[in-house]
């Protein structure tokens, strides 16, 4: 069953989350992910991930002063969404236009997310996964072709 009220009101607190990274407000991003030890977020680089909220606090307190920031984003394909009232996935491609090193710039990733409602009705992430497509990751080219392609 799809329960679109929960999942309008989880994708309004991922837009707030979204807004607070592009402000470099971390006490707003902070507040976006559950504080829990569960938290396991797939980072677009350079690391692999981050285990557990104070893992995921540090990163964010390093991007704070780091020489990159994101300064927008637009979803070029979604937001899709599945749900429950307490667990809904956000997935979607989305562009971030970021500014690194004094040169802007726009990197597509693909996102998913997971967000998790607690007992006081708040949503937060619990998985957040970012990544992009390789060329060839196992040497054999692309298998799907023609009309198949999506």
């Amino acid at each position: 069953m799809f329960h679109e009220a929960e999942c309008r009101s989880a994708l309004s607190a991922l837009e707030a989350f979204m807004v607070a990274i592009e402000a470099r407000e971390i006490p707003g991003v902070l507040h976006g992910y559950e504080r829990s030890e569960e938290v396991y977020v797939f980072i677009e680089g350079p690391r692999w991930a981050s285990h557990g909220y104070e893992n995921v606090a540090r990163g964010w307190s390093a991007y704070q002063t780091s020489p990159m920031g994101v300064t927008g984003h637009n979803w070029i394909e979604g937001p899709e969404m599945i749900g429950s009232e307490t667990l809904v996935s956000i997935q979607g491609i989305l562009d971030l236009d970021y500014e690194a090193n004094e040169r802007r710039d726009v990197l597509r990733l693909r996102f998913t997310w997971v967000l998790r409602k607690d007992e006081n009705g708040k949503w937060a992430i619990v998985h957040e996964h970012a990544s992009q497509p390789l060329a060839d990751p196992y040497g054999a080219g692309d298998w799907v072709t023609g009309e198949g392609k999506s």
